[in-house]
C-alpha cells in the first residue's frame, strides 16, 4: 500500500481511493449538506453536497468522540478517547495544532459563538476552556463529580452549560463562574441546546427523557419522554421549530417544539443505535449516524430517507455540518 505523511499524521492513499457506493432513495440526491463525520475506526472524513466522500483520514490513536467547525469553516476541531483535541485545515484535512487536552477521554467540545473561546469536557470530570487560535488553556474547572458528556454556549455567549454523567446540569458564566446547578436527569446526560432567544435550554439524557429548562429561574417547563433505551443525541432546527432525537434503540424521532410542548410528529428507524444527529443549515435535511456505520440523510418535512452512505469502517460517534 502507498502511504503518504501529511503534516504529522499518516494516511493510507489507498484508503482515499475506496469507491463508496450511496444508496438513494426516491429523488437522486442533490443539495445535501457537507457534513464531516467521526467514528471508533479513528479516522474523520468529508462528504459532499452529493454524499460523495472527499477527505479521509486518520484523527485519533483510538475513537472520535466530538467534532465542531469553526465559525469561518476554515478549521475543525475534533476531540478523541486518546485524551487530544487537534485542530484540521478543512481544505486538505492537514493537522495544524494538537493538545494534550485531558487526562482521560475528551467527551465533548463547544465553540463560542464568536469563535473565541472553545470548551472542552471530559471523562476526568473537568471542562477546560482554550483559546482556539493559539491553543493555550485558559481556565479549568472542577465541573462535575463525574464524566462531562455535554456542553452548550448561549447564542449570545455570555453564558454556557455543562451537562454530567452525575446527572446535573450546571450554567456558567463565560469567565466560568458558576451561575446555578440543575439536578436534571436520573440517568447520565447526553446532550445540551439553547434556544435561539437563549431563553431556555434543552437537555437529554440516558433515562430517555428530553426536558426543557427556564433559564431566568431554572425551573422546569417541559419533560417528555422519548425513548425507553436512552436518548443518545439531539438537535435543533435553525429555525428553532424543530427538535431532532436519536436513541440507542435506532429511531429517530422528530418533535414540534411549543411554548410549554414538544409535540411528537414523525418516526424513522435505521435498526442499529444512533449515535449522532444534525441538521443542514437550511433545517430541511437530518443527517444521522450510529453503530451500522453509515450516514443516513432524512427530509426534515417528513422523515423520509433520502440517501444511505456506507461511511466507516466502524461505528458513527460524532458529526458536524459546517458553516454557510
Amino acid at each position: 500500500m502507498n502511504i503518504q505523511a501529511v503534516g504529522s499524521r499518516i494516511v493510507a492513499a489507498a484508503a482515499l481511493q475506496i469507491a463508496v457506493l450511496p444508496c438513494a432513495f426516491g429523488k437522486p440526491p442533490a443539495d445535501l449538506p457537507p457534513v464531516a463525520s467521526g467514528s471508533v475506526d479513528q479516522t474523520v472524513r468529508f462528504w459532499d453536497a452529493t454524499g460523495k466522500q472527499t477527505l479521509n483520514f486518520l484523527a485519533h490513536d483510538g475513537p472520535v468522540t466530538c467534532m465542531v467547525f469553526t465559525p469561518d469553516g476554515k478549521r475543525l476541531i475534533t476531540g478523541g478517547a486518546d485524551k487530544t483535541i487537534k485542530f484540521w485545515n478543512t481544505d486538505d484535512g492537514s493537522l495544524e495544532n494538537s493538545l494534550d487536552a485531558h487526562d482521560k477521554a475528551v467527551l465533548c467540545l463547544a465553540l463560542s459563538p464568536d469563535g473565541r473561546v472553545l470548551l472542552s469536557g471530559g471523562a476526568d470530570d473537568l471542562v477546560k476552556m482554550w483559546n482556539p487560535l493559539t491553543g493555550k488553556l485558559l481556565k479549568t474547572i472542577p465541573a462535575h463529580s463525574q464524566p462531562v458528556k455535554a456542553l452548550a454556549w448561549s447564542p449570545d455567549g455570555r453564558f454556557f452549560a455543562s451537562g454530567g454523567a452525575d446527572r446535573l446540569i450546571q450554567i456558567w458564566r463565560a469567565d466560568g463562574s458558576l451561575v446555578g446547578t440543575i439536578v436534571a436527569h436520573d440517568e447520565p446526560l447526553t446532550s445540551l441546546a439553547w434556544s435561539a432567544d437563549g431563553q431556555t435550554l434543552y437537555s437529554g439524557a440516558a433515562d430517555g427523557y428530553v426536558k426543557v429548562w427556564r433559564i431566568a429561574d431554572l425551573s422546569l417547563i417541559v419533560r417528555r419522554r422519548a425513548y425507553d433505551k436512552g436518548l443518545t443525541s439531539f438537535a435543533l432546527s435553525p429555525d428553532g421549530r424543530l427538535l431532532a432525537t436519536a436513541g440507542a434503540d435506532g429511531r429517530l424521532r422528530l418533535y414540534t417544539i411549543g411554548p410549554k410542548s414538544l409535540a411528537e410528529g414523525l418516526l424513522a428507524n435505521t435498526d442499529r443505535a444512533i449515535n449522532a444527529v444534525v441538521f443542514s443549515r437550511d433545517g430541511k435535511v437530518i443527517v444521522t449516524g450510529g453503530a451500522d456505520r453509515a450516514l443516513h440523510y432524512w427530509n426534515a418535512s417528513d422523515l423520509s430517507e433520502i440517501l444511505k452512505v456506507p461511511a466507516h469502517d466502524a461505528a458513527i460517534t460524532a458529526l458536524a455540518v459546517p458553516p454557510g
